[in-house]
């Protein structure tokens, strides 16, 4: 497989699909109390069978569904294979209250376990005055917005820096020492890829995710040469999330600067 790039429309059609239904939207609560819809069951569905379309055969894990066999983990990956991790509605409780902070995510790693590709789409998300956010990471190829290149990252410091943390992160550290601004978006995507949107974002931190969670996003901010590792800086070893486990603890990512800053402002309890 040398290109994902036949998936853009899928994606944007499963956006669009999200936004038509979002006022309507009905929410119900899975066994660890997180919302579900029967949106996220539908593009979860929707998503698969685009990408088993395009690649037979394709080893795809998705936050909804469990294939035996096929995305349970249990299935080693040979070589020059490739596994896509689908997160059909990343923010699903702000989505089911009418919010913004929501994203569709198809990561894609290769036979290494290395993300190499990736989508992200947030169809209200950005200053687009329609079309939202939509971040495209081919193979090989540095992640375009909207189409457009991404200008460089400012690796400086300016002002206040202003981070974005996962919902839970004040139960977890002591956020006094930290001197910028503390932002939630509602989605673990938005806050990986945000340093790419907005100029005062140098980061983020939130509590383990699982694979579908990451995967997209992180191969995105790799294509700019940002940093995603867990918190004590060891790296993601997506071997041990391909079984649908969540991450082993706090991750953090951003500019090299941003990570930093957050380590060494953010104090565990």
């Amino acid at each position: 497989m040398e290109s994902i790039r036949g998936l853009i429309p899928f994606v944007r059609k499963a956006g669009e699909m999200a936004v038509d239904r979002q006022r309507s939207v009905l929410r119900s609560f899975k066994a660890d109390g997180s919302v579900l819809t029967q949106v996220d069951r539908d593009i979860d569905k929707f998503l698969r069978d685009s990408i088993v379309s395009l690649f037979p055969g394709a080893f795809v894990i998705t936050e909804e569904s469990v294939l035996e066999g096929i995305d349970d983990g249990r299935r080693e990956v040979g070589k020059g294979e490739f596994v896509f991790a689908v997160d059909p509605v990343d923010g699903t409780d702000c989505f089911s209250q009418g919010m913004p902070g929501w994203a569709l995510s198809i990561g894609v790693l290769d036979d290494s376990y290395r993300p190499v590709a990736g989508i992200v789409f947030a169809p209200r998300w950005g200053a687009e005055p329609a079309g939202g956010t939509f971040l495209f990471a081919d193979i090989g190829a540095k992640a375009l917005l909207n189409d457009e290149e991404i200008p460089p990252i400012d690796e400086e410091l300016h002002g206040a820096p202003q981070v974005f943390a996962g919902s839970s992160i004040h139960k977890r550290y002591r956020l006094d020492s930290f001197r910028g601004k503390v932002r939630n978006a509602g989605s673990t995507v938005i806050h990986i890829v945000a340093p790419l949107l907005h100029r005062a974002v140098v980061g983020t931190i939130f509590s383990p995710n699982y694979i579908w969670d990451i995967a997209g996003a992180h191969a995105i901010v790799l294509s700019h040469g940002l940093v995603m590792e867990y918190f004590d800086g060891s790296p993601i070893d997506y071997l041990q999330l391909v079984g649908r486990q969540k991450a082993e603890g706090p991750i953090v990512a951003g500019t090299k600067r941003g990570v930093e800053l957050i380590r060494t402002t953010f104090h565990r309890l």
